[in-house]
């Protein structure tokens, strides 16, 4: 039978979405994924797949060198993108792949900030920004984690972690040095909303999947900790304005743009405070395996049984090590 290949690259990216949303993947990666596996079938377009060996996808990376003249950092992300859609979205059996991509990941070490230089980073944020900064290098929290924090989430020495639908993903240590701002951050945040609900508002965008109760939309421990402005959303009945959460975009320009004035020339992402988050954890002995719980990275065993992550002693973040801002 003759393969179709537009219907079936309309299901496998549709599957390959679902597989990433699934994993709480961050959507520039996914918008870069889905871009790279779309680019992969359609140079394969007579053949399913399913079907494609090690010397395909070598053929389309040499494709993609030739006539784009790819950069070390896209040729990574391509691989990963395949790999996903290949071996994890469709279940195809590529000998050699892994290894290749691995091989790949090995020449490409991640930016790693000193002590001193993710210090000087965060002297050049203030309010809210430097909260956030604050908790994505004390915390190692990704980007989307940390802007989707809401006040139930905050404990009294760690944070509480979950997926887009409310679910508990995992626990990280609530740094030192931010309970006092974060406290006086939260008073704020409660006289706000206090004087808020005395003018009918209130209300919060939920987890996917919750119906917007008015009460519970409007309760306090749902509301998120880095708010963002009213949207005049239809959110369920009887309410007609909520709130979201602060845009990840602004906390990652607001990072970019600190790391300017701090004289540091390499690139700089929310990504690059995770990385040193764990590498300043693994210096002081902390065992890799609980780095990886914190950082709620899944070895391979654990994903495909879908075990509940081993409890991880919480440590000392390495944020309370650095200067007193």
């Amino acid at each position: 039978m003759e393969y179709k290949s537009s219907q079936g690259t309309t299901t496998q990216i549709g599957r390959m979405r679902a597989y990433l949303e699934d994993r709480e993947v961050s959507e520039n990666i996914q918008k870069a994924w889905l871009y790279w596996a779309r680019a992969l079938l359609l140079f394969h377009d007579s053949r399913p797949p399913e079907s494609l060996r090690l010397t395909d996808v070598k053929a389309f990376l040499d494709h993609l060198d030739a006539s784009r003249r790819l950069t070390p950092v896209s040729r990574r992300q391509a691989m990963k993108a395949i790999e996903c859609l290949l071996v994890h979205v469709l279940g195809a059996d590529v000998p050699g792949l892994e290894e290749m991509v691995a091989r790949c990941q090995r020449q490409h070490r991640p930016v790693v900030l000193s002590p001193r230089q993710v210090q000087a980073l965060l002297s050049q944020l203030h309010g809210a920004n430097w909260l956030m900064a604050s908790l994505v290098y004390g915390a190692g929290l990704r980007l989307k984690e940390c802007v989707r924090l809401r006040v139930r989430d905050i404990e009294a020495d760690r944070i509480v972690i979950r997926e887009s639908s409310g679910r508990f993903s995992r626990d990280s240590v609530l740094p030192r040095r931010v309970r006092p701002q974060l406290r006086e951050h939260l008073e704020d945040l409660k006289l706000q909303h206090i004087r808020e609900m005395a003018d009918g508002l209130g209300a919060v965008l939920l987890p996917s999947g919750m119906y917007p109760e008015k009460a519970t939309s409007r309760s306090w421990v749902w509301q998120f900790l880095f708010p963002a402005p009213y949207s005049a959303v239809a959110a369920g009945e009887g309410i007609d304005r909520v709130r979201g959460h602060v845009s990840d975009t602004d906390l990652a320009g607001a990072i970019e743009k600190a790391a300017r004035k701090a004289g540091i020339q390499t690139p700089i992402t929310t990504n690059t405070l995770r990385n040193s988050f764990a590498a300043h954890l693994i210096q002081r002995g902390v065992a890799v395996s609980d780095v990886e719980r914190l950082l709620g990275i899944k070895r391979r065993a654990e994903s495909d049984t879908e075990q509940q992550p081993a409890p991880v002693s919480i440590p000392t973040s390495p944020a309370d090590l650095l200067a007193t801002h």
